[in-house]
């Protein structure tokens, strides 16, 4: 069962996932989106190309991408 949050900066409404490639939990925007790039499986968020023609409602995009506020969250290189 996914739980929904707000963004700590513009209030958006969120959800968490672990990301394939890195093992850590990112931001994933609560609606899926025609042409999103994220596809969620088992919670796990693995990025694709951008599908246009994937069925409605089964991709989504990564909040990082639509955050007016989205600098303020990065971190620095590791």
């Amino acid at each position: 069962m996914t739980h929904f949050y707000q963004c700590g900066s513009c209030r958006a409404s969120i959800f968490w996932a672990r990301s394939a490639t890195t093992g850590r939990p990112m931001p994933i925007d609560r609606d899926p989106v025609v042409g999103g790039n994220i596809e969620i499986i088992d919670d796990i968020a693995h990025v694709r190309e951008p599908d246009l023609f994937a069925v409605a409602g089964t991709r989504y995009i990564a909040h990082f991408a639509t955050c007016p506020n989205a600098k303020q969250h990065r971190r620095g290189k590791r």
